[in-house]
Order: C-alpha cells, then sequence, then structure tokens
C-alpha cells in the first residue's frame, strides 16, 4: 500500500500595520512617500498613518524625538503605517505598539552612506562648524571624531543596542544579522531600489497596494565627492560592522528573492 504523502500546510502570517525602520542616508525620504502615498491609495486614514514629513506632520516629530505627551498621544493612536527614524523596536519599548508589524528597512553601502551623511548634515547643513568642508579638508582630531559618531550606523538602528561599550559592535553586528534575517520581513538595498520594490511588492501586506513610480527626494552631491584613497579607506575600516551587515544582507536578499 502506498504511504500518503500529507503537505504540510504553510502557516500565512497575517499583518495588520507596516512599519518602516528609516536608517538616515539610506533612501528612506523617498521611500516614506512611497509608503504614504500608497497608504493614501489604499484608503488607510489619515490618523493611522504616522510618517513625519508628511500629513502635516512636521520633519522632527520621529518618536525619539517626542516629549512625555506626544508619546502618550501616539500610544493611544491605532497605527497602521508607521516610518519614521526609530532604531528597529524602539517604538514597542516605548509603548508605540502596532498590531502585528510587518517590519521592513532599506540598507546601503556604508561607505556611500557616511559620505552621504557627512555631505548633508555636515558640509551642507553645517552641523559641528564644518559648512563647506570637504572629509580631506578636516583636520585629523575632527575626522577621527566624525569617522566614530557617524560609522556603523546600520548596525546600530538594526541592533538598537544602546549600551554599546557594555555590548561590543561584535555582538551588535551578530544581533544585526540575527534580527535582519528572523525579525524583518523584509528589507532592501538603496543600490539596487528596483529589485527591492518589486520584492517588497510580492512579500508586503496585501491590504497595502504598493504602485507608481518610486520617488527620488533628499538627495544631495554627495555623489560628485572625489576624496583621496586615504579618506576611503579609513571610513572603510571605521564602517567595518556596516559592511559586514551589508555584504550578508545582499547575500540573504538575492537567496530570498530567488525562493
Amino acid at each position: 500500500m502506498a504511504k500518503k504523502i500529507i503537505k504540510e500546510k504553510k502557516e500565512v502570517k497575517e499583518f495588520g500595520s507596516f512599519v518602516f525602520t528609516h536608517i538616515p542616508k539610506c533612501g528612506g525620504t523617498s521611500f516614506r512617500k512611497y509608503l504614504n502615498d500608497a497608504a493614501i491609495e489604499t484608503d488607510i486614514k489619515l490618523s493611522e498613518i504616522y510618517i513625519p514629513g508628511f500629513n502635516n506632520l512636521p520633519n522632527d516629530k520621529n518618536i525619539p524625538q517626542l516629549d512625555e505627551d506626544e508619546i502618550k498621544t501616539l500610544q493611544s493612536q491605532k497605527l497602521k503605517i508607521l516610518a519614521n527614524h526609530c532604531k528597529f523596536g524602539e517604538d514597542n519599548a516605548m509603548g508605540i505598539k502596532p498590531l502585528s508589524p510587518f517590519n521592513f528597512t532599506i540598507l546601503r553601502d556604508p561607505v556611500k552612506r557616511f559620505i552621504s551623511h557627512y555631505h548633508f548634515f555636515y558640509y551642507t547643513l553645517g552641523y559641528n562648524k564644518c559648512k563647506g568642508v570637504s572629509l580631506d579638508k578636516l583636520d585629523d582630531e575632527k575626522l577621527e571624531f566624525l569617522l566614530e559618531k557617524l560609522s556603523n550606523v546600520q548596525v546600530g538602528y538594526i541592533s538598537n543596542i544602546k549600551l554599546i561599550k557594555i555590548v561590543g559592535l561584535e555582538n551588535m553586528l551578530k544581533i544585526s544579522k540575527y534580527n535582519i534575517q528572523y525579525e524583518f520581513d523584509a528589507f532592501g538595498i538603496v543600490e539596487n531600489m528596483d529589485s527591492t520594490i518589486n520584492y517588497l511588492k510580492k512579500k508586503c501586506p496585501q491590504w497595502l497596494k504598493l504602485s507608481g513610480t518610486f520617488p527620488t527626494l533628499n538627495t544631495s552631491n554627495s555623489k560628485k565627492v572625489k576624496l583621496s584613497d586615504r579618506i576611503i579607506e579609513k571610513i572603510k575600516v571605521s564602517n567595518k560592522y556596516d559592511l559586514e551587515l551589508y555584504n550578508f544582507s545582499k547575500k540573504l536578499l538575492q537567496a530570498n528573492s530567488r525562493s
């Protein structure tokens, strides 16, 4: 008698919300607009959408920037869409808990991300008295300070570890790899946004209809910046952990896209 083959039915996870972890200078402003347009087109109520910079919500209303009363107000809201500069799980830790979230983020080549971060906030906006000063022209002390401050930001956001000196970057990297593989329901790569959006359309909750052309917002002229090999190498060394996470994630995304 032939054995009866029973195919195990895969459990389909039901998502009640979409949460975007926006890592600085990783294409997030453009994605916020794309997500906001999709949410409105899907007829999601504005009261259920929280995306700083859109729907009359100021840019500086990311969750870590809110005061106690604003946090309490957000805690009481039923959020369907949440997209802001907030480290993974930080919203939940502050009592803001979108129902059954679909977690998504976008990563970027760490050297390009670092250069873009410096060029936008420091060279252009003048943070730390660096307006108009290229990375090549910084004195050694200021350069080393910024290399430490602006490096491994992606590992920091994905791991959400605050006690860096106690935990250590090696362990933060391990947590980041675990989170990107098992806690995020999808993620993308800036350098391949077409594939990222196509992959996301297949993975995201069915109630969210992603369509239209992906916009390009908040871009700077950092692509035109020419830096010496010495500076590029310093950026690579300082971003060692972000580079490892990025390469790991690229391979994982390729494997996921084929399956």
